[in-house]
């Protein structure tokens, strides 16, 4: 599966660049592309419903 839609250049909660990946994740407070930081310290995790790891440069999903 890869990542078809536009990619902001910085995380939607934090600001900062995306790392190696980027996550299409529920943060709690909404859906978000979020940096690895924000991942973590949201308690966000992936899964249906949850969020999707995508690597940055090639767009494909990581993982299951």
């Amino acid at each position: 599966m890869k990542w078809l839609s536009e990619l902001p250049d910085n995380c939607q909660v934090c600001g900062k660049p995306f790392g190696k990946h980027f996550y299409d994740a529920n943060t709690g407070m909404g859906w978000g592309l979020i940096c690895d930081n924000c991942f973590k310290s949201h308690g966000c995790s992936l899964g249906i419903g949850k969020g999707q790891k995508y690597d940055t440069k090639t767009r494909e999903k990581v993982g299951g």
